[in-house]
């Protein structure tokens, strides 16, 4: 049973789906988010994300036993394509509710994060529009460049070179999102917004 469980976790893809959750926590929290309100964010965002890596394994499958993938538990058997399926149909089942238990407006915008995620695992990824998901999934790239200029603008005055810095580290960091391939941009992403949480902590 414990095996399985771990063979049913290792095909969630989970360094990016816990990472991603890790960073939706340690925003929610450097907003001032209270701890109920913080758990509530935390958990519809663990279930999108586990939905998405999921659907990641369940859609390549096919391909990832012709080229034959080991590392991969839905594809050397240690977990079997029904029980992913199921934990796949109960995540979406419970993002849902839990995205709008945040707010209609919060819930919704959640909810087309993980369909991006979603129209990535189901095609885009193998088009030229491959980015894309990545840009809706984390609020688009000129928003993020934008939540740092208005974090910037806001810090106070002694921290100026703290602020520049972190400015055109996250300019550096959105330029390798949108020009690199593979797994580049989920990480660039992912730093971009680690450095706009760290500059929402500097600045309260």
């Amino acid at each position: 049973m414990v095996k399985r469980a771990v063979a049913l976790l290792g095909a969630c893809h989970p360094g990016p789906a816990f990472a991603v959750t890790l960073l939706a926590g340690l925003l929610a929290g450097a907003v001032g988010l209270g701890p109920g309100r913080v758990a509530l964010v935390v958990a519809a965002v663990l279930t999108g994300q586990l939905s998405i890596g999921w659907s990641n394994d369940l859609v390549d499958l096919a391909r990832d036993r012709a080229v034959g993938r080991v590392d991969k538990p839905l594809v050397d058997g240690r977990v079997s394509e029904r029980a992913v399926r199921t934990a796949c149909a109960l995540a979406v089942a419970a993002t849902v509710p839990l995205s709008l238990a945040c707010g209609w407006g919060a819930g919704l915008v959640h909810l087309v994060c993980v369909a991006a995620g979603w129209a990535y695992n189901l095609g885009l990824k193998s088009t030229p529009w491959s980015w894309l998901p990545y840009a809706v999934a984390f609020g688009g790239l000129p928003v993020f460049v934008t939540a740092a200029v208005v974090i910037v603008v806001g810090a106070p005055v002694d921290s100026g070179v703290v602020a520049a810095a972190a400015l055109l580290l996250t300019a550096g960091l959105a330029a390798v999102a949108l020009l690199a391939h593979g797994r580049a941009p989920f990480r660039a992403a992912i730093a971009m917004a680690l450095v706009d949480v760290a500059m929402l902590v500097w600045v309260r």
